[in-house]
């Protein structure tokens, strides 16, 4: 999962496109360079070229170091840095007027079009991820839930390994009629924020249908889903007020947690979760 919100994938998107596009022209120069024999850039012939280059400064910023946990970017980053390094080498050729070989130029060039392919695929991730979450919160969509839980229902049978789910349900009714919907949804918003970053990287949050999601957790039992709950109702506590200012008011938050087992109906579980409530006071 890229556990980012939907607007964040779109500025990746964007972001990569421009990447393909100034990856395009740094091979591009740096070709008629080679081929034409012309000093290399000074930036070429550091030892940070990979953190230098356009890609590099954003892929290296502040904001992406989440995004550069996910093993799909750590992949795209080793290229990119052998690919320099490669380059570099190249360019100490013509500083010293040495013949570049196929030896030394072909493996350039197929890391060139590895690495490429490597953002391409990467774009395709983002784009596929960004068809199946809710654009508001940044949840998986409620299509995804029933599909990934019979496949957990399948693994169960063999593993045996517990698995729970935590219901929570939003109820921004008054909160809504006394602030506007807006704030309802700003309010949402920081809480799924909260959500989505505190769970393990093999947890899943769902907008099961409205304000209700589902949160699954695989290889927990309920006593410890009843522990992630607690301590995710009070960080979105803290996490609301940071993000949506001081308002006076107070959300119910209905919660439950059921287990998951292997010939469970799904459609039953969710209908039969008693629903118990938490104030969270703004």
């Amino acid at each position: 999962m890229i556990n980012v919100t939907a607007q964040e994938l779109e500025s990746i998107l964007t972001t990569i496109d421009k990447a393909l596009l100034m990856h395009d022209q740094w091979r591009e120069r740096l070709q008629r360079a080679l081929i034409c024999k012309l000093p290399p850039e000074a930036a070429d012939m550091s030892e940070d070229a990979h953190q230098q280059c356009a890609f590099g400064q954003w892929y290296y910023s502040a904001g992406n170091a989440h995004l550069r946990k996910l093993e799909t970017f750590k992949k795209v980053e080793i290229l990119h840095q052998a690919m320099h390094v490669m380059a570099k080498d190249l360019c100490t050729h013509i500083k010293g007027h040495w013949a570049i070989t196929p030896k030394e130029y072909d493996p350039f060039a197929r890391q060139i079009m590895t690495f490429r392919g490597e953002l391409l695929k990467l774009r395709q991730k983002v784009e596929d991820t960004l068809q199946t979450i809710d654009a508001l919160t940044g949840a998986y969509a409620s299509s995804q839930l029933l599909p990934e839980l019979r496949r957990e229902q399948e693994v169960q049978k063999t593993s045996g390994q517990p698995y729970s789910l935590l219901l929570l349900r939003f109820d921004l009714e008054q909160l809504n009629r006394d602030h506007g919907q807006d704030k309802g949804d700003a309010i949402l918003r920081a809480s799924l924020s909260v959500i989505r970053h505190a769970l393990d990287r093999v947890d899943r949050v769902y907008r099961y249908r409205g304000v209700e999601f589902v949160i699954c957790l695989p290889g927990k039992t309920p006593e410890q889903a009843q522990g992630i709950r607690q301590s995710l109702l009070d960080a979105m506590g803290r996490e609301i007020t940071k993000q949506v200012g001081d308002i006076t008011a107070e959300l119910p938050v209905h919660y439950g947690i059921v287990e998951l087992e292997p010939d469970s109906y799904i459609e039953q579980l969710m209908m039969q979760t008693a629903r118990a409530a938490y104030i969270i006071r703004l």
